[in-house]
């Protein structure tokens, strides 16, 4: 799954902490362990060479007074070894013993090493051990000085565990942080996807707000404001162009169909050749329609589908609607059920009644001979609608948001080849919208359609505005 950009930066941006908390961490840490490593390193050649220096000069005596002067303060301890790795003089209890192996002792009487690490004494502790090769009357003797490390592994050790307390701790506060911090950042961008999703066809005059201050955000809504600008201008252009096309073909199509009619009733027309005039004027009067419908959806696109509104009974609207398709449901053996109720509204007779003979229209064509199309009139609450049923082929579930879009069919049971400009459904949701109802589809696949139209119920003076529908559905 695809994370949300906010938590996709918060993420990189604790992961780019981490790995800088680590590299930070781990580079104090060797630091200081270096730092203090060549403390203790300072510490023993300067005591090394103070003893070496009075052991040379004054013998056991200056020994012991320098050691005692020189590694009383820092714990460490000194020893003299002989060439056969006996201890012949020391300080501190851990210098009783040799504090160098034979084979590190002969490579420091070699003088090939100098300054090692070793671990002394029962519990094996750390020691920074210098062994200085001298040159004596009773011969070549070495003068080892060890200085503890036990305090700069635990300073090391400290900060390592004050790193990884604090480490966690810090990056989940900055986590924290960079979340509000991306949140409230990208706000304007959520209120501006809000926006952008309230907009629709029919609402491209809006447009979104952008932030006050100008910034990447600020430019994407200039960037997006005038992309709107651009599509409300080609939307407007395109239905300016239906509308006047529409207008213009409405004279050429009414002579045509004037001239067929005269040809139809001349005497002198064969059989044959009225059977092509009829057909011509069938194709006429579906341009015709289709003409009609454009300058319809025109009109509403425009907001000027006028509405000379009154009383009208649904029940007997979709009785005189039906009455006009009985001839086409007789032709094709479709059967005609009426189950009507009364019910009143209050709209306009003449666009209701389109929006109805559409949807019946709709119906039939889309049932097989020997179907049923069942027309009903109902109320229910503050609702009064008609439902058309067919016991046609259904339309699929992921097709049935898609039926009232103008010109929008379905392959298999909506094609071309049944007629059609596929906008009769799209003007009954116009229809609808223009009364401030609502028009649904409900349909199994295999087993048929039910379209609806749903208005406010007549029960106020006619003069008085009717609040818009709830998106409520009543059962078929």
């Amino acid at each position: 799954m695809t994370l949300p950009i906010r938590a996709r930066l918060t993420v990189w941006y604790s992961l780019f902490l981490v790995v800088t908390l680590v590299a930070v961490g781990a580079f104090l840490v060797i630091e200081l362990r270096t730092d203090l490593r060549s403390t203790i390193d300072r510490q023993v050649r300067t005591g090394s060479g103070a003893i070496v220096q009075n052991y040379i000069s004054d013998g056991v005596a200056g020994f012991r007074a320098t050691s005692a002067a020189a590694l009383r303060r820092s714990g460490s301890d000194a020893q003299v070894l002989a060439s056969d790795g006996r201890v012949t003089v020391f300080y501190g209890e851990l210098a009783r013993h040799p504090m160098l192996t034979g084979t590190t002792a002969a490579m420091a009487l070699a003088n090939k090493l100098q300054l090692l690490d070793v671990r002394l004494g029962p519990a094996s502790e750390p020691f920074r051990v210098l062994a200085t090769p001298v040159a004596v009357h009773t011969g070549l003797q070495l003068v080892v000085v060890a200085a503890p490390l036990q305090g700069v592994n635990e300073a090391v050790g400290r900060i390592l565990k004050l790193l990884l307390i604090a480490g966690p701790a810090a990056m989940l506060v900055a986590g924290l942080g960079a979340w509000w911090l991306l949140r409230r950042a990208l706000q304007p961008v959520e209120r501006m996807r809000r926006k952008a999703e309230e907009i629709g066809i029919d609402q491209l005059h809006e447009r979104l707000a952008p932030p006050k201050v100008t910034d990447e955000v600020g430019q994407l809504a200039t960037t997006l404001n005038a992309m709107l600008d651009r599509l409300e201008a080609g939307v407007k252009a395109n239905r300016q162009l239906i509308a006047d096309a529409s207008h213009e073909l409405r004279t050429p199509l009414a002579a045509m169909r004037v001239e067929l009619d005269v040809s139809l009733r001349d005497a002198r027309r064969t059989e044959a050749e009225r059977a092509v005039l009829q057909s011509v004027r069938e194709d006429v009067d579906r341009m015709s329609r289709t003409v009609d419908n454009l300058m319809t959806l025109a009109r509403a696109d425009e907001g000027r589908l006028d509405l000379i509104q009154s009383d009208v009974e649904l029940d007997a609207a979709l009785e005189a609607a039906a009455a006009l398709l009985r001839p086409l449901a007789e032709a094709k053996r479709v059967r005609l059920r009426m189950a009507v109720e009364p019910s009143r509204t209050f709209g306009d007779p003449n666009r209701l009644q389109l929006a109805l003979a559409n949807l019946i229209e709709n119906a039939i064509k889309y049932t097989p001979p020997g179907g049923e199309v069942t027309l009903s009139s109902w109320r229910r609450g503050a609702e009064a609608g008609v439902t058309v049923a067919d016991t046609g082929p259904g339309i699929p579930e992921d097709e049935q948001a898609h039926v009232f879009d103008r010109f929008y069919r379905i392959d298999r049971s909506r094609s071309r080849e049944s007629g059609g400009s596929g906008l009769g459904l799209a003007i009954c949701r116009e229809i609808a919208h223009a009364h401030r109802g609502r028009v649904w589809v409900e349909s199994d696949e295999g087993k048929g359609s039910a379209f609806s139209i749903a208005l406010r119920a007549r029960s106020a003076a006619p003069a008085e505005r009717e609040p818009a529908l709830a998106d409520q559905r009543p059962g078929r």
